[in-house]
């Protein structure tokens, strides 16, 4: 049994708020309404060592690669420590900064997104249902995709 619950009409975002690839997945991402969002913000909300464990093992990583040590000073012990699974567990709960790239779970896919545009092309929305234009010609706008994804504005009746 899976400890991140999964469903057809549910995606999942787990995410840092503190990163700003997390914030701007977790935009991209609210974006779609065909599915009912939830997100785990691991800086306000983090997940269990067992919740840890099964995302590194859906994804084919070992523990230390779902962090991202780039900020990290190198006089930082963190960045070149020596640590087992469940130091990265504690690493991840004390420090959320550091969680690499935020994940999605669709039913039973899994997904590390590295580039926040991943996360439309995960779930089948495509460059916004942006026609190609001459330059100097207006956009048109519509979907390309079979089923609406985006937030639709109610027209107010007012085109100024």
């Amino acid at each position: 049994m899976k400890s991140i619950a999964r469903n057809e009409n549910q995606i999942t975002l787990i995410y840092s708020s503190t990163s700003r690839i997390g914030e701007r997945t977790y935009g991209h991402i609210s974006a779609v309404k065909d599915k009912e969002l939830q997100t785990v913000d691991i800086a306000k909300n983090p997940l269990t060592g067992t919740q840890w464990a099964e995302l590194a093992e859906e994804l084919n990583k070992p523990m230390r690669e779902l962090l991202s040590f780039e900020d990290v000073s190198d006089d930082d012990e963190i960045k070149n420590g020596d640590f087992d699974e469940n130091d990265y567990v504690n690493i991840l709960k004390n420090r959320p900064e550091l969680f690499a790239h935020p994940v999605i779970i669709h039913q039973d896919t899994v997904k590390q997104i590295n580039n926040p545009t991943q996360a439309q092309e995960f779930l089948g929305v495509d460059s916004a249902g942006l026609d190609k234009k001459m330059m100097h010609e207006e956009p048109t706008i519509s979907s390309t995709t079979k089923s609406e994804r985006f937030i639709d504005k109610p027209d107010n009746g007012d085109h100024n």
